[in-house]
């Protein structure tokens, strides 16, 4: 962990109705000094929408360019699916579809429209799945994070439910690719 990193520790109680996966999800991961809040949710929202055995945050934080940001790994510790947030490089995505079996992208409406307008107006073609989520959600989160938190997510019709002690959520999951 990066000195002047910040540990999170999170405990989420996923619910996903539309794939029938329920778990009881805890993990620590470090936001790195140089990392914005609203990156930090995405990776955790990453985890958990995406949740399988073998998962795991980036080990070196923001430091480990070449890693995936969540991935799962085999017992070999192959990659197995690469999972990416934000607005990633295309030759980035296209050279871990080339080596990955699966790789997908968790990022929120607002970045994707930025994304898009780098590419012409279309969403980079890549080997891979782009999971969209709203930005007010992400921002809502990203300024009220504590550093030790309990989540329950719901998946249910495309839409993410979430609720804690202090709030009540709600954001659209929109699939590209």
């Amino acid at each position: 962990m990066a000195q002047g990193s910040q540990l999170y520790h999170g405990r989420i109680q996923l619910s996903d109705t539309d794939n029938q996966r329920y778990e009881n999800l805890e993990f620590s991961t470090p936001q790195h000094p140089s990392e914005k809040a609203e990156r930090l949710i995405l990776r955790i929202l990453a985890y958990t929408l995406l949740y399988e055995p073998g998962m795991a945050f980036r080990k070196g934080g923001l430091s480990e360019g070449d890693a995936p940001d969540v991935a799962v790994r085999d017992m070999d510790d192959r990659i197995l699916h690469w999972i990416d947030v934000g607005t990633p490089a295309l030759e980035r995505l296209q050279k871990a579809a080339r080596h990955t079996p699966r790789v997908s992208v968790v990022t929120h409406n607002g970045l994707l429209l930025r994304w898009k307008r780098q590419h012409g107006d279309r969403l980079p073609e890549f080997s891979g799945q782009i999971l969209s989520l709203d930005g007010e959600l992400i921002e809502v989160l990203a300024r009220s994070l504590p550093r030790r938190f309990e989540w329950q997510a719901t998946v249910s019709g495309d839409v993410l439910y979430l609720d804690s002690k202090d709030f009540s959520l709600s954001s659209s999951m929109t699939a590209h690719g």
